[in-house]
């Protein structure tokens, strides 16, 4: 049975197991096309970090019936792009093509995550990529100093904290019986969510998808994640870097959290753009850094509030102070009407214009499904931004601005300052 969800979004599940979400935009020229496998690399091994990712890439080189050289072609020719990635919690596959080409992305897509060749000789070229990649990653220091935060975020050894990419120890010893054994594990119907978005018919793509699909779905062997735990303290990660990256961890919420909403407009008065506080006065009044900026990440079961910033080595003491002051500030005194009117406008705003493009809007209608999060209309959601309420906004920061809670990290040169601040001096 195919639902309506609100007006022009319909969903339905297969017999399979595969859940498909199509959105009909009648005005548009292209279609994108996603699908999202509910593994990320939370979910890899203890012995094998780094596994989810490997095998996304193994997968863009080749099925049974066509190799990666004809898969390119393929949608080079109909002026299409196609592409991967790995999160923490899924691993997203998805390609843009003009309206024509909507069969061939849905083909190949299919093709692709059910029936990888896996070819030994090109996972031992992958490997050697993958290898090269984390290298990558870690000269460039503020990816480096994310993974750094990462790292010391959760307590115990939770994979939340593992990188994406894994660790070149693993990776150097991962084999095709692995691998795999992996896809057949994680890769089902069953364990999957199908997103095409742009000027199409719901029932002819839902039955295109039927016919593409493998008919049944064997069990999914994804094993029950445990939720983490934040954990507070000070870190200093020595490097020798021109800038240190300020990371300041806060608690936040999931997916589901009806709190997000608040969380959202209070980060948004804290750090998220050009009028928050922290860039007014980090930035334009003190000249501190040119990166200030805050975020909220959600997962299916936790989630962080994160402060960033890029400052010299001998400005960080005076930067961690000014946030710190703000947010105990914002802690105390709350937030001003007009704060809050900017705020929400500014999230209103920001969501009308990522439903310009079929790619944000399939983006938003996938993430939500795999993280288990209620489905809600652009309208709906505008409607609960604008609903948040001073009182609101004083709720949650209690709950989550909370200066015991604060996890520091420091990524750059050991001054005095810097260790006097993470209490090693």
């Amino acid at each position: 049975m195919i639902e309506a969800l609100y007006e022009g979004v319909f969903s339905t599940t297969l017999n399979s197991g595969l859940q498909v979400l199509v959105e009909e935009v009648p005005t548009s020229r292209s279609v994108s096309v996603g699908i999202w496998v509910k593994v990320g690399s939370r979910d890899d091994p203890d012995s094998l970090f780094g596994l989810t990712h490997f095998l996304e890439h193994l997968l863009f080189k080749g099925t049974f019936t066509r190799d990666a050289t004809r898969m390119a072609q393929e949608i080079d020719g109909v002026g299409g792009h196609l592409n991967a990635a790995t999160g923490k919690e899924s691993t997203f596959y998805y390609a843009e093509v003009p309206v024509d080409g909507l069969h061939l992305a849905l083909e190949i897509l299919t093709d692709l995550v059910q029936h990888p060749a896996l070819n030994p000789k090109e996972l031992e070229r992958e490997r050697g990529v993958i290898l090269e990649e984390i290298s990558s990653h870690k000269d460039d220091p503020e990816q480096h100093a994310y993974d750094l935060f990462n790292a010391g975020l959760w307590e115990g050894s939770h994979p939340l904290s593992r990188s994406v990419l894994g660790d070149r120890s693993t990776i150097k010893e991962v084999t095709r019986e692995e691998v795999a054994g992996y896809h057949r594990r994680f890769y089902q119907p069953g364990n999957m969510v199908l997103v095409v978005c742009g000027a199409i018919d719901a029932k002819r793509v839902i039955a295109t998808v039927e016919q593409l699909f493998d008919p049944f779905s064997m069990s999914s062997g994804v094993s029950r994640r445990s939720p983490p735990s934040m954990r507070s303290g000070r870190t200093l990660h020595k490097r020798e870097t021109e800038q240190s990256h300020i990371y300041l961890g806060l608690p936040g919420t999931n997916a589901s959290d009806d709190d997000r909403f608040a969380l959202e407009v209070a980060n948004t008065v804290l750090g998220d753009g050009m009028s928050s506080r922290l860039f007014r006065i980090i930035r334009e009044e003190r000249g501190l850094a040119y990166a200030i900026t805050s975020s909220v990440t959600l997962y299916s079961d936790a989630g962080f509030w994160v402060l960033y910033a890029g400052v010299a080595p001998v400005n960080v003491a005076e930067v961690v102070k000014i946030t710190l002051t703000e947010l105990n500030r914002l802690l105390g005194e709350g937030i001003s009407p007009d704060e809050l009117s900017l705020a929400k406008a500014k999230l209103q705003g920001h969501l009308i214009l990522n439903l310009e493009t079929n790619a944000n809007r399939m983006a938003r209608l996938g993430s939500a499904a795999v993280t288990g999060r209620e489905i809600l209309s652009p309208d709906e959601l505008i409607g609960r931004v604008g609903a948040v309420s001073l009182e609101d906004i004083a709720r949650v920061l209690a709950r989550f601005a909370r200066p015991d809670a604060v996890n520091l990290a420091v990524i750059g040169p050991r001054t005095a300052d810097v260790e006097k601040l993470c209490g090693l001096g």
